[in-house]
């Protein structure tokens, strides 16, 4: 969620909120919801939960501090003396700084207490509370005005402050496929192909986010000649699916023998 430049005009103030912000507030306890839904529903352990929630809690202010880091990052080399300090959040920041400070917590705290089961639980909810939370952040990107796509006269188009004409809202598409995709993949979580959540979060939307940034209309930087920072972001996450679905073949082959 690149929020480089969004609009204050379109910026509506609810209660001591703006909307984004809010948006991010509403996330953060759509995953809250998920973990205790699904640690019901598994028959996880009351301490097991509240680790997983610490845990969320570490990896969700890393993460921030990530969005933030590697977004001026793409300003700095592509503006260079230029270049100004900026707010601004960009979604693979957050995966980049948010899932490391999760493992280090995981592996350094508690995996002694709580050992398999958490681990086995993570990966069950994380797939469907990070596209949830993401859907969230989306719908705050168009109330900001930002992550909009290109002009269009279509009746799909939209108009944004400081925007001229109407455009795609690739930001309110993205909330919905993301939304979409937290319902599929929670549901996934619930049946006997649950191994699967992480690989189809992980197809699912490096194909989504590497095609919807064809029809992006905001500039988001020229990281890599070719195409935009979040279409070599979502490569790599296909690669990762790729190498996790191997493995997870592997491990169910290996079990298939009985080793």
């Amino acid at each position: 969620m690149a929020l480089s430049s969004y609009n204050k005009a379109m910026y509506p103030k609810i209660s001591i909120f703006d909307s984004y912000s809010l948006m991010l507030l509403v996330g953060l306890l759509s995953v809250w919801g998920i973990v205790e839904f699904l640690g019901r529903k598994k028959n996880v352990g009351k301490k097991t939960i509240s680790f997983t929630e610490i845990g969320g809690i570490i990896a969700v202010i890393f993460g921030l501090i990530g969005a933030v880091l590697l977004q001026n990052l793409y300003d700095f080399i592509e503006k260079g003396s230029a270049y100004k300090w900026t707010w601004a959040m960009t979604f693979y920041g957050g995966l980049l700084f948010g899932v490391p400070a999760f493992l280090a917590f995981y592996f350094l705290c508690i995996r002694k207490k709580c050992g398999p089961c958490m681990k086995g639980f993570v990966l069950l909810l994380a797939p469907a509370s990070i596209a949830s939370a993401q859907g969230f952040g989306r719908i705050g990107c168009f109330l900001a005005g930002c992550c909009y796509g290109r002009q269009t006269s279509s009746w799909i188009g939209v108009h944004f402050p400081n925007v001229e004409g109407k455009v795609i809202p690739t930001n309110l598409l993205e909330a919905i496929f993301l939304l979409l995709l937290a319902i599929a993949l929670l549901a996934l979580a619930l049946s006997k192909w649950a191994d699967w959540c992480f690989p189809a979060y992980l197809f699912s939307y490096s194909i989504w986010r590497f095609a919807i940034e064809f029809f992006r209309g905001d500039h988001r930087g020229d990281f890599i000649p070719g195409i935009s920072p979040s279409q070599f972001w979502s490569i790599v996450l296909f690669v990762i699916g790729i190498g996790y679905t191997v493995f997870l073949l592997w491990e169910k082959k290996k079990a298939a023998k009985g080793f």
